[in-house]
Parts: structure tokens; C-alpha cells; sequence
């Protein structure tokens, strides 16, 4: 399966690969062995609202006490206490609508590395494609939106300083995709929680990105509900628009190599494919197919006010771009997301793309509560109405990060320019939008953007950066991450190569000599200092 051989190659790179050195940092501060006789449930203490159901002693990727508890009526978490414990705390966020116990941090080696960490369901059990669990259930909603999170944090807390006996130095998040989202909100509604956040790909808009804006593309790729074989634009026409934007705008980075470093230099126009008159379509794009293409690309506007950005330009070729989530090849759903496991005897649901599956679960069960709902009626005109109580509990949109910043709080967003279930576009502009607040939340947030990365991993950029390493830094001693190092993995786990990955505004140009998978052989500039390739 793609996602075990994933997180075995993780696993393999965090032990061997960059990972070593954040397990010889952190290790640093190594408490002595757990006060607790034996890893048993009844040696814990009694919480109000929490059942314990299982502890028990175990060894895979590092020797363990693993807790299995619920918190109130069924949120379900998995925390995990290392026998060699360096005093510190990570969560891993979920992916997708979640429905089993999810723990991404774990891809980064941070139990080997000695921390303690835990993950939950979100309070609900299913598919992570599937959303009928909300039908018209606000505890499950309430819990999935943001106090699933929350409460699982504060409960692994008290059980992590109980079990060894000593207070945590600091804790941290990560997550990507849902888990990016619950992280924003966590550093939005919880701000005491964590210390440092890394959001990456953050789905933090549900009603206006997952709900308003798939129902827009859903409707220009599968008009007819009855007809979701093949949509408006084919694989062909697809490939044809992929072509074409790289033939245009592939080397203004110094480097033909299929990834754009920037597409927003890129002033590629669908309509200069669009067909002449008379032409039968073949080789060019119908009118049908230019609006669909423009459902994409374009800013969403409702009412006059944007409700979403759309997506860049760079991902028409990618197999985890516009095949996974647009245009079909979202049948097949045994993952979907690195980190992400299904829940044993839950069945994917039958969607021809993954944004197919998003916009419906959203407006069906969070939104309407009607599974009968039908997106290609759907008009928009009371949209901002119908969604305001579903947003209240799922959006992390607000742009006032001012009680996580003034506890020290560290927040790195991140994203990719190839990723084509959340827009690069709509983070930036939840990053513009907390600058524009307070442009002094620049000390405290970082944004990095990623070439050639589809979601939250893969694609033909690189995409491995130990994300805990880097928020532990930045926390612990300030190092705030202005520039990373992005590696590719070979099926060993060890880097296949390096090249930068630039905090926004800047992007990698490559200099004109040199590896082309060495980050030494690339600079980061913007368009204020942008240099010609050839100049080095």
C-alpha cells in the first residue's frame, strides 16, 4: 500500500537521514526513567470525562508505553509515552474528515527521537472521505471542528507529566491538510495549547473552500450528476493545457524541469487555446472547456466578496494534481493522504475525483444536513446565510493570532505551488490577512512555499523537510525558518537530493551551473531582486 511504504521511507529518513540531528538535540534533556511501576492503565490518574481502556508495553520504531483512552462520549486518542523521554510534546493532526486515530507527526521519527505524542479520531469512526457521520449530530460536528483537538491536547498533557513525573519543556504541532486547519485554529481558539505550530496545507476554510468553492468546480466538471464518467475537460484536453502552460513558463526559473518555481510569473491565457471557429476540438479547447478551466483558476467571488482563491498554474500533469482531485482517479481510495489511515470496514465513497467527494460531504452533512442535496441546482444566493452556523464551528479564518504571539507562540504555515486539493492561494492570503492585522506577527509566522509538491507530499519536486525539527528550533532557540532544505526520498529513505524551499514572497532560480539536485546550485530571490539565471 502507497501509504505504508510512505511512512516506512519516513520512518527510514527520520532514523537515518536529517531527523538524526534533531534526535541528538532534543535528546539533550533525557528524564530519567518514568516514576510509574508498569505501563497499566490504573497507575495513571483518574481524569473527569476520560476512560482509559488500554496501556500497554510496546516496542515498534522505539520502546513505548501506548495509552488508549476516549474522551467523553466518543472521541477516541492514542498517546504514546517513549521510554526514554527528552521532556517535550508533539501532536499529529488528521487528514481529510478523519474518522480513525490519526497521528502524521509520527512520519517525522519523533518517537525516536524521544517524544511523547498522541493522536485522535476527532470524535467520530469512518471513512476520511465520508462526512454522513455529521448528519445532523452537532456533538460530532462541534468535535471534528475544533474541540476534539483541544481537549485531546489538554488530556495528553496531564497524563504525559503524571506518567513521568515532570513537567513538559514544550509542546508542539503538527499537521497537514485537516490537520493544517486544526492547527491554525488551534493557534486561533486555543492559544495556550502549543508552543509551535507547523500548518501545512492548511483546509482551514471549509465552508467557503471545501464547501463553496468544490461546489463551483464540481458544476464545471460534472454538470450532470447522472454523468460522471468523463469530465468536461478529458485527460487529453488536460494534457494538452499542461503542455502548454510548461511550454510557456517551465524555464523562467533557469531550469526546464516540469516545475514551476513561481507560477504567479506565469501569464499563461486558457483562452489561447481556446478553438477557432469551425474547428471540431480535437486540439484545442471548447467553450465548455475554457469556463471549466477558468472554474480552476479563477478567483470565487460571492456577492462581490471573494470566497475563495483559485488554484495556480503547474499541476495539469502531476498524477496527485488535477487527476486526483479534479478531473478523475479519486475512485481508488485506500489513502489519500500521506499519514492518514482508513478505519477498518469503512467504504470509500464512489466519487470521480476527491473534490467530487469534499464539496458534497461538506454541504450535504455540515452545511444542509440533507444527503439528498444536489450541487448542480445549487444557485449560491444565500450562501453566506446558510453557511454562517457551520463556519462558526469549522472556519480558522481569523486573522488575530495575538494571545498565541504574546505567549512566545511560533507559527509556520506552509504549501506547495502544485497542490491541487488546497489552493497555495488561500494560504497566502490567510498569511496577507494576519500581516495586514499586524505586520509585527511577522517575528512570530512564517510562510514557505514549495515548487513541484502536490499534497502535502510527492510530485516531481521534493518535499521532505523534518517540520518538527524545525518548529523544535524555532521555539527552543529562536532559529526562525527563513529558508529550508527540501529533499527527495528514494525508496531507501535517504535524500535523493536537495534544493531550496523559500519563505513567500521569494522562489528558487537556478544559477545556471551546477546539480540540479543541490540546493547550493539554486538561490532564493523575489521580484524585487530577481537575478538572470546565467549571472549565478
Amino acid at each position: 500500500m502507497w501509504l505504508v511504504r510512505f511512512l516506512l521511507v519516513l520512518s527510514l529518513f527520520s532514523a537515518t537521514g536529517c531527523a538524526r540531528e534533531v534526535a541528538e538535540v532534543t535528546n539533550e534533556r533525557v528524564a530519567e526513567p518514568p516514576r510509574k511501576a508498569s505501563c497499566a492503565v490504573d497507575t495513571f490518574q483518574a481524569l473527569p470525562d476520560v476512560r482509559l481502556v488500554a496501556a500497554s508495553q510496546e516496542r515498534s520504531l522505539a520502546p513505548h508505553c501506548k495509552v488508549i483512552g476516549v474522551i467523553g462520549t466518543e472521541t477516541n486518542f492514542e498517546l504514546l509515552l517513549p521510554d526514554v523521554w527528552n521532556g517535550k510534546f508533539v501532536m499529529g493532526g488528521g487528514g481529510g474528515f478523519v474518522g480513525a486515530v490519526v497521528n502524521t507527526a509520527l512520519g517525522f521519527g519523533v518517537l525516536q527521537s524521544g517524544y511523547a505524542t498522541v493522536g485522535t479520531d476527532t470524535g467520530h469512526s469512518g471513512h476520511p472521505l465520508d462526512a454522513s457521520w455529521a448528519l445532523n449530530n452537532m456533538e460530532r460536528v462541534v468535535s471534528f471542528g475544533h474541540q476534539a483537538v483541544h481537549r485531546t491536547a489538554v488530556t495528553a498533557k496531564v497524563l504525559i507529566a503524571d506518567y513521568y513525573d515532570q513537567t513538559i519543556s514544550s509542546s508542539l504541532f503538527y499537521g497537514c491538510s485537516r490537520g493544517g486547519g486544526q492547527a491554525l485554529m488551534e493557534a486561533q481558539r486555543y492559544p495556550d495549547d502549543f508552543d509551535g505550530i507547523v500548518a501545512s496545507a492548511p483546509a482551514y476554510n471549509w465552508t467557503g473552500e471545501l464547501g463553496g468553492r468544490n461546489t463551483r468546480l464540481n458544476a464545471a466538471m460534472y454538470p450532470r450528476p447522472d454523468q460522471l464518467d468523463v469530465p468536461v475537460i478529458p485527460p487529453t484536453k488536460q494534457q494538452l493545457l499542461g503542455e502548454a502552460i510548461m511550454a510557456q513558463c517551465d524555464a523562467m526559473d533557469g531550469l526546464e524541469d516540469g516545475i514551476l518555481s513561481n507560477p504567479l510569473v506565469c501569464d499563461f491565457e486558457v483562452e489561447s487555446l481556446a478553438c477557432a471557429a469551425g474547428d471540431d476540438g480535437e486540439g484545442c479547447f471548447t467553450e465548455a472547456e475554457v469556463t471549466a478551466a477558468g472554474a480552476v483558476y479563477d478567483d470565487f467571488y460571492v456577492d462581490g466578496k471573494l470566497l475563495y482563491a483559485g488554484f495556480p498554474l503547474g499541476a495539469e500533469l502531476y498524477p496527485g494534481g488535477w487527476s486526483r482531485w479534479l478531473t478523475g482517479g479519486g475512485n481508488v481510495l485506500g489513502e489519500f493522504q500521506p499519514g492518514v489511515p482508513v478505519q477498518e470496514g469503512s467504504a470509500a465513497p464512489r466519487v470521480p475525483s476527491l473534490h467530487f467527494g469534499f464539496g458534497n460531504g461538506v454541504m450535504k452533512y455540515l452545511v444542509y444536513n440533507d444527503p439528498n442535496w444536489d450541487y448542480s441546482r445549487y444557485s449560491f444566493d444565500n450562501f453566506f446565510t446558510d453557511t454562517a452556523a457551520a463556519s462558526q464551528t469549522l472556519d480558522a479564518t481569523d486573522p488575530n493570532l495575538d494571545q498565541f504571539r504574546a505567549k512566545g507562540g511560533k507559527l509556520l504555515l506552509t504549501n506547495s505551488w502544485g497542490d491541487m486539493a488546497i489552493s497555495a492561494l488561500g494560504t497566502i492570503s490567510y498569511y496577507e490577512s494576519v500581516l495586514n492585522r499586524d505586520p509585527r506577527a511577522t517575528d512570530d509566522v512564517r510562510l514557505v512555499v514549495f515548487p513541484g509538491v502536490e499534497h502535502c507530499a510527492g510530485g516531481p519536486g521534493p518535499w521532505y523537510v523534518n517540520f518538527v525539527e524545525v518548529i523544535d528550533r524555532w521555539v527552543d532557540s529562536g532559529e526562525a525558518p527563513d529558508q529550508l532544505t527540501a529533499h527527495w526520498l528514494n525508496d531507501a529513505g535517504q535524500s535523493a537530493g536537495t534544493r531550496p524551499a523559500c519563505r513567500f514572497p521569494e522562489y528558487p532560480v537556478y544559477l545556471g551551473s551546477g546539480d540540479t539536485r543541490d540546493a547550493a546550485s539554486f538561490r532564493c530571490v523575489s521580484e524585487e531582486n530577481n537575478i538572470e539565471p546565467d549571472q549565478g
